[in-house]
């Protein structure tokens, strides 16, 4: 088991924070109704130390990058308590720490990047959101409400960053893995549904809202694939599920065991 710490990163618009229970709050004892649905409580019980990383809810990859180094650091006492660190991230949680082990040169201190559903290749329901909906981003600023990091999921922006990280992330001692969620169109969230149909027809199998092709982003870092939509992933169940005669109780406890399974192998890569 490893002894250094992991970090739970999460996608954009956690929902987490729009919900007034205390159980809601990053790193309280009690994540039953967090992004991460009783995943930080589950990886502690079975000892490991654990944490929630809280970045920008909608910001930019930069303010987001720089939120999630800034509470690395917060964590590690300045990696003065722990030396390096694990990251497990979900959807834009995944392009967060990719960028931020890029921007900060973090590499000596991510010993693994283990992304979930994350959307590398960009996803073609950005783009149609953008080409759609662009305009309430500049609505949105005067309000306060900053949405410009939904210009970093779309497939050019993430074409054109993955060019710039390339020879930086080639070189790189992080061992980046990549997890893809995919499930039929019966059972995934009804929330999903519209834009699985759009992913579907330019880009293929997904889990909802990413494609298998951009998740796994490459070859070389593909684990495996889930079968869970992208709510799943982070531990929700959802009825979509029970159309299949999937019962909520078994499912949820199936994801944290597939949790537990990915913790325990971290110690392996700190050899690497």
């Amino acid at each position: 088991m490893t002894s250094l710490p992991i970090i739970l990163a999460h996608g954009i618009c956690p929902f987490h924070r729009l919900l007034p229970f205390a159980s809601c709050r990053d790193n309280a004892s009690d994540d039953r109704f967090h992004y991460f649905r009783r995943i930080r409580s589950t990886l502690i019980a079975k000892g490991f130390t654990v944490f929630h990383a809280g970045v920008g809810w909608s910001s930019s990859l930069e303010r987001r990058a720089l939120d999630l180094r800034n509470e690395i650091l917060s964590f590690t006492d300045s990696f003065r308590r722990w030396p390096k660190v694990h990251i497990i991230a979900h959807s834009m949680g995944g392009l967060d720490a990719r960028y931020m082990i890029y921007r900060y040169g973090m590499d000596k201190r991510v010993v693994s990047l283990t992304t979930i559903g994350t959307p590398h290749l960009g996803t073609s329901y950005a783009d149609w959101g953008l080409r759609n909906f662009s305009f309430l981003i500049g609505w949105a600023k005067p309000l306060g409400l900053d949405l410009s990091g939904f210009r970093a999921l779309t497939r050019d922006e993430c074409e054109r960053r993955n060019l710039a990280l390339s020879e930086y992330e080639e070189e790189s001692t992080v061992i980046y893995r990549t997890v893809a969620g995919v499930q039929p169109l019966s059972r995934i969230c009804k929330h999903f549904r519209f834009a699985y149909g759009i992913i579907s027809r330019e880009e293929g199998e997904n889990d909802g809202l990413v494609s298998l092709h951009s998740a796994k982003w490459k070859d070389k870092y593909f684990l495996e694939i889930m079968d869970a939509d992208h709510l799943n992933q982070i531990g929700w169940w959802d009825e979509a599920e029970e159309s299949a005669c999937i019962g909520k109780e078994d499912f949820e406890r199936g994801i944290r065991e597939w949790y537990v399974r990915l913790a325990l192998g971290l110690e392996n890569l700190e050899g690497v």
